[in-house]
This record gives C-alpha cells, structure tokens and sequence, in this order.
C-alpha cells in the first residue's frame, strides 16, 4: 500500500515549473497557523454542537435506529425472495444460507468482503495511487497534513478548475467533504475542516458532470444509479435554514420503508449556497429549487434515478476494473462524467470513490422503485444461484 508521501509523488506534476508561485518564509508560517487555528475552532464547534443540540442528535439517533431496523428487514425480504434461510443475530447481524452457502450482513456491510480491501477502499490517497497507476482515469490529488500548507497553495494554483478538500482516511459518507474550492481562504477553511475528521487530508482536481454510482460484484454490473445533489424547494416564505429542517422531518417520517440520511450542516452546504449568492437566512421564491450541496451523500430516495443503460460499456468496464484493483467482491464505484455515452478518458471524467461497503439504500428509489432488486441480485450471486438478468 502506498505511503502518502508515495501517494503525493504519483500526483503532483510540474513542480519545479510552479515552485517560485508558492510563498516562502514567513508566509507560509502564518498560513500554517491559520489553518491550526480554524482547525481548533472547528473542533470546538463539533463539540458544542454535539452537546447543544438535541433536536439534531435526536433525529440522528432516530434514523439510526430505523436504519437498522430498515435493513434488518431488508436483508429479510432478499433472503425470502431467493429461497435462502435467515437468521438475525443480536446487534443487528443477519446470516443468510442456502445449502452449504452462506452470507453474514450487517447493515451495508457484508462479509462477501475481506478486511484488507475494505481498509484499502477506505484509504483515499491509496485507492486513487493504485487506481492511477493502472490507467483508470481518476483526479489529480495529493496528500498532506496542515503543515504541508505550502503544497496546498501550490495544488490550488496549478489546478486546471476547482479542488475538492476531504479526510484521507477513516470517514465515509461525504463526511468532511468540501467541495468548489477556488481561494486561499477557502482552501483554509476546507482544510481546517477536514483536519476535525483525519490527521491526513486529500486533495484533488474536481470532476464536473452527474454522478453514477455502478454496483459491481465479482466482475459483473449489478446496476447503476443515477445520484443527484440533495435539493430544496421554496415556498416564498421559509428560509433555506427552515426548509432543511421540514425536509429532515419528513425523512424521518419515511425512514421506516424507505432508508434516509438527514441534511447535515456543514461547509459544503454553506459553500454551495454562497456559490449561489445564499444563506441559511435566504428566502427561496416559491418553486425556486435550491441545490444545497455538491457531495451526494445527503441526497434523499427521490434524487436517485435508476441508469441502467445509460453508461457507456468502457464507463462500466472501467468501474469493474477499479473493483478488482481495490481487491473488492462487491463494490459501489462512483463515477462523475459530462457525458455518460462516452470513456472517461475522452469526456474527461474519472472515477472518485471505490466503495467496499456500498450503500443499498441508493438502488432503492421512491416506494422501492428500480429497475430491478439490486440486494437479490447480490445475494443470488453470492449464494450461487441463478441471477435474474437486467
């Protein structure tokens, strides 16, 4: 597995050309310690947020809670569906059998998945250095701490557009995630921000276009998604802040038959609807739709379109490639492309995430809309039978 100075070296291009860009001396120490000092400003806000506020630390809790419960359930309907016998296990585990085949789930995760490509996955800057050197088109990145400020300034100055600013190691789910990042106080903040969630951060070039999510398992394409950004709609008279709140509570309302994440606070949200000129406090005019972030993690069931057959056979091929390099059986791969009938490498897209431990809920649309039962189908193939074709 690549260091992440290794990781850095595969990445970054033309630094001799660029050095004198990037200011020395001094400079570079007062950047270090602004970003040292937001970063301990950020740390002081997740805690007082964690502390101060129930009503958010409820309803996660609450959708937690359901979450289990959906999935338990879930697992239950696909081991039905296929004929496989199942048993649920204290803690939410559920073995599924059939013969002498069989399959421990808990929640998303699955043991269809040895440890090391789930750690593997999880390293940003690993995952992407292995990916890159394999020909699969991914972003230019690198990795660094805080005090690597100087390398920062130098990766935003020579982007070829925005940067997306994240945790390296140990989240998921868009946690930490700063996206359209194009100014040194923004490249700050971003930093700062994901200092709160790993000591490593990963920088890359962002990718413009629709993000796809395509299921893999075992070489195969088990189905695609189309992901759209989380979005609110106005009604010329709540703010943007309060139209947040109704959408959480009405996800909280469908978390029983349909698997929901609240909209979180964070930077990415302000930074996207600044980009837009907004605020929290800002009024949508009624049926104005407000795009609230550019991570799709926050996205409910409605923003997630079945794309079976939309995505060209060298994107999906290029998909089961980075699956097998990561060393993953099942994997959710996320791909960000203009232009979905076209290689990445002619549209200009890439492959940004290999996902060890996919999100089902993502294939599972309004009122469990698909094209078809994407969690049979993964059990089918994981316990040898017959899979129903797409």
């Amino acid at each position: 597995m690549p260091t992440p100075t290794m990781c850095s070296a595969l990445h970054l291009r033309n630094t001799d050309e660029v050095t004198q860009l990037v200011p020395r001396g001094r400079a570079v120490l007062f950047e270090r310690a602004k970003v040292s000092i937001l970063y301990l400003y950020y740390m002081a806000v997740r805690f007082v947020r964690a502390k101060l506020e129930p009503r958010s630390r409820s309803m996660n809790q609450r959708l937690n809670a359901l979450g289990k419960t959906y999935h338990i359930r879930m697992w239950q309907s696909a081991a039905a569906s296929v004929g496989a016998v199942c048993r649920t296990e204290p803690g939410g585990v559920v073995e599924i059998e059939n013969g002498s085949r069989s399959i421990r789930v808990r929640d998303n995760v699955t043991s269809l998945n040895e440890p090391a490509a789930v750690k593997r996955a999880s390293d940003k800057a690993g995952m992407q250095a292995l990916l890159a050197k394999s020909g699969v088109p991914v972003p230019r990145g690198i990795v660094l701490t805080v005090n690597e400020f100087d390398r920062a300034l130098l990766m935003l100055q020579t982007a070829r557009g925005a940067l997306v600013v994240k945790p390296a190691e140990s989240t998921g789910g868009g946690v930490g995630v700063s996206t359209n990042v194009t100014s040194l106080p923004r490249l700050r903040t971003t930093m700062a921000w994901a200092r709160t969630f790993s000591r490593y951060i990963w920088l890359e070039e962002q990718v413009e276009g629709d993000c796809y999510r395509v299921l893999v398992m075992d070489g195969e394409v088990i189905d695609t998604v189309l992901r759209r950004p989380p979005r609110v709609v106005g009604d010329g008279v709540s703010t943007i802040r309060r139209l947040i709140h109704r959408e959480n509570e009405a996800r909280l309302k469908a978390a029983a038959v349909q698997p929901q994440v609240p909209i979180r606070f964070d930077l990415d949200l302000r930074t996207t609807l600044a980009n837009q000129g907004l605020t929290l406090r800002s009024r949508p005019a009624e049926g104005e739709v407000i795009q609230l972030k550019r991570v799709i993690n926050d996205n409910s069931a409605l923003d997630n379109v079945p794309a079976n057959g939309r995505l060209c056979r060298a994107i999906l091929d290029a998909a089961c490639r980075a699956a097998a390099i990561v060393g993953a059986k099942l994997a959710g791969v996320d791909v960000i492309c203009t232009d979905p009938t076209a290689p990445l490498e002619v549209s200009g897209g890439a492959i940004i995430e290999v996902n060890a431990t996919p999100g089902f809920y993502c294939h599972i649309g309004e009122k469990g809309a698909s094209t078809f039962p994407a969690v049979e189908r993964v059990l089918s193939k994981a316990l040898h039978q017959a899979p129903a074709q797409a």
